[in-house]
């Protein structure tokens, strides 16, 4: 889907979905029912990323945040044609950084961050964090480079390959499933069928995994996902709401971290029951 109509001028939204197995524009499917029910306040994009979902070709390649930033840029200036509020989902945080670094204000209106990844994982320097898993707690070293291109690179092989459709097998997604309900969702309820069948569908395509592994292989510490990005947020001069998930330990001095970070914080809370 890729928008859902509306008939006013308040900037429109231009969402960035998670990355992950099976993970598609579908995502934001229960958003694009709310919007239409309050009316369809503003003009809601959610464009498929280049090797996820629908998108096609889907080639062999590491999808860096520059490709996902740049494919946006594009599809706001052909789709859009105007500033857009970016509403951008866990780790593809860097996504939007690279975009601001591109086009700034001219493309981007505002951001709305869901539940941002640790600020550790754009600020090298930023202090350490409590209740943060071990991947997103490591400071970026020299080896990282070379741990992302080993991981790539195994993810390459056909043992990549049956990795992948592992990930995907079994009756009810069961590796997607736990995943979801022990790292995704606050509560096992919230993992219905609408999630799990578009796990389902979006997996399908081995070639997928190109995608969802460069973010794997990415978020290493030191890989180009984790690239330092501290001042483009800081550089961040437009409205920059964070929400945070309050069902999570630590969650409250999760959230101050990036509000202290982003120069224009607005309507920035921990949502209950949320991760």
């Amino acid at each position: 889907r890729a928008g859902t109509p509306a008939s006013n001028d308040r900037p429109p939204l231009l969402c960035l979905p998670p990355i992950g197995v099976g993970i598609t524009r579908n995502f934001y499917n229960p958003l694009h029912r709310e919007w239409a029910a309050l009316g369809a306040p503003s003009d809601l994009h959610s464009p498929e990323l280049l090797g996820n979902g629908d998108a096609s070709p889907k080639p062999r390649r590491f999808y860096s945040p520059s490709v996902w930033a740049e494919q946006l840029l594009d599809y706001q200036r052909r789709s859009i044609g105007r500033p857009a509020i970016l509403v951008v989902q866990g780790g593809l945080l860097p996504v939007a950084l690279e975009m601001w670094r591109m086009a700034g204000a001219e493309a981007i209106a505002g951001v709305s961050l869901c539940s941002p990844p640790p600020l550790r994982f754009i600020s090298p320097e930023a202090p350490e964090e409590k209740y943060v898993r071990g991947r997103f707690r490591g400071k970026p070293s020299a080896p990282g480079r070379l741990k992302q291109r080993a991981a790539w690179a195994l993810s390459n092989s056909p043992a990549g390959a049956l990795f992948f459709r592992y990930l995907g097998s079994g009756d009810g997604l069961p590796r997607i499933r736990s995943f979801s309900e022990r790292n995704l969702f606050y509560s096992t309820e919230k993992v219905d069928d609408e999630w799990i069948q578009m796990c389902d569908y979006g997996s399908r395509d081995a070639r997928s995994r190109f995608a969802t592994f460069s973010y794997l292989a990415g978020t290493i510490p030191g890989g180009a996902w984790r690239d330092d990005r501290a001042a483009l947020l800081s550089s961040l001069d437009v409205p920059c709401q964070v929400l945070r998930g309050g069902g999570i330990a630590g969650a409250e001095e999760r959230l101050q971290a990036l509000v202290a970070s982003v120069p224009r914080p607005s309507c920035c809370e921990l949502v209950p029951e949320g991760r």
